[in-house]
């Protein structure tokens, strides 16, 4: 038997947890007949009930599947608000898409859908295909994006000039991955001024950082003069709390800040290589040890470039040593590294 649904109680539900009055109401309904509404002593036109939900953006549809605690689509709203996160996208950014904050948060607790063209337009907002939203939604697994960061990872630290070549020629023709493609250009070759530009307009003005912003600073950085590079920092820094317990976005502000100490080295540049090795020590602490063991790497190239002592050489070579008994990822970075800078 199909459970009776009170339809009264359930908007005043809504209203209660919206902090609205009946008065709120009485352009549409006056107070008391709201009131009777609600205790479930009369009945509303289908037309007043629906005047009464659009006045808080809410449709009929989106009212019974809330009434009838139907999640519908459940998974649809789960991975979209993972997106929507991860992008750094509050719920209140879609509202000049007429999403408001109380549907989108329907939408991704499974309890109502969207028509296909309000996901579309959201999804675009945040530079992410239909594609991309289809595959994890069929897979559950890292989106297409996280996997050709992985690629290019691997690639440059292996190195791997050939796997570069292709990814830069794959990618080079897609505009929604500019600035991937201007980092793997980066790797390959040299970068015009014009493009220089770019990637510093790119990072200065970044005021979310998701994985794919720290993928461009990280790569990206060596391009900016130091008082941009310092300006960059301070506003990662200032967003340091949400990046703890993410592995992958420290790891990579590790790494960027690492990779700006090595190019400080190379000019003798000691005060601002100090400066760039503090800013990866900030994130060190909680990342994994391929991070761990690589700051411990630069802070000792630094301690050598800086005092000459023998112990901090010793301390280098033997993590090269480890890295190639253990085939560590970042073999070849030591070895490179400890070649340029202590042979």
């Amino acid at each position: 038997m199909t459970k009776k649904v009170h339809y009264g109680k359930v908007f005043q539900m809504i209203r209660k947890r919206r902090k609205l009055s009946l008065k709120d109401f009485e352009h549409i309904v006056p107070p008391r007949s709201l009131s009777r509404y609600e205790r479930g002593e009369t009945v509303f036109p289908i037309a007043k009930l629906e005047a009464l939900l659009e006045s808080i953006d809410l449709n009929v549809i989106d009212f019974y599947h809330v009434a009838h605690q139907e999640k519908i689509y459940a998974r649809y709203g789960k991975i979209f608000s993972k997106i929507r996160k991860q992008n750094g996208f509050p719920r209140e950014s879609f509202i000049h898409l007429s999403i408001s904050e109380a549907q989108l948060k329907l939408f991704e607790s499974g309890i109502i859908m969207f028509e296909f063209d309000k996901l579309y337009a959201m999804l675009m907002e945040m530079d992410t295909s239909l594609e991309d939203y289809c595959s994890l939604l069929d897979k559950g697994s890292e989106s297409p994006i996280e996997s050709l960061l992985k690629q290019v990872d691997l690639a440059y630290y292996s190195p791997d000039t050939t796997k570069l070549n292709n990814l830069y020629e794959d990618l080079n023709e897609c505009s929604e991955y500019f600035f991937i493609t201007l980092c793997l250009k980066g790797m390959l070759e040299k970068v015009s001024e014009q493009e220089r530009l770019e990637i510093k307009k790119y990072l200065i003005t970044r005021e979310y950082w998701t994985n794919q912003e720290l993928f461009v600073f990280q790569y990206g950085a060596k391009f900016l003069s130091a008082d941009h590079l310092k300006l960059v920092c301070e506003r990662v820094l200032s967003s340091k709390t949400i990046f703890k317990e993410k592995n992958t976005s420290q790891r990579r502000l590790v790494l960027a800040g690492l990779e700006i100490t090595l190019l400080r080295l190379s000019e003798n540049n000691l005060i601002e290589a100090a400066y760039f090795l503090e800013f990866a020590r900030e994130f060190v602490q909680e990342t994994d040890e391929l991070a761990k063991i690589a700051c411990l790497f630069v802070a000792c190239l630094f301690k050598y470039k800086q005092t000459g002592k023998a112990q901090y050489k010793i301390t280098m070579k033997s993590i090269c040593k480890a890295s190639y008994m253990y085939d560590g990822l970042m073999k070849n970075w030591y070895q490179k590294n400890y070649e340029k800078y202590v042979k």
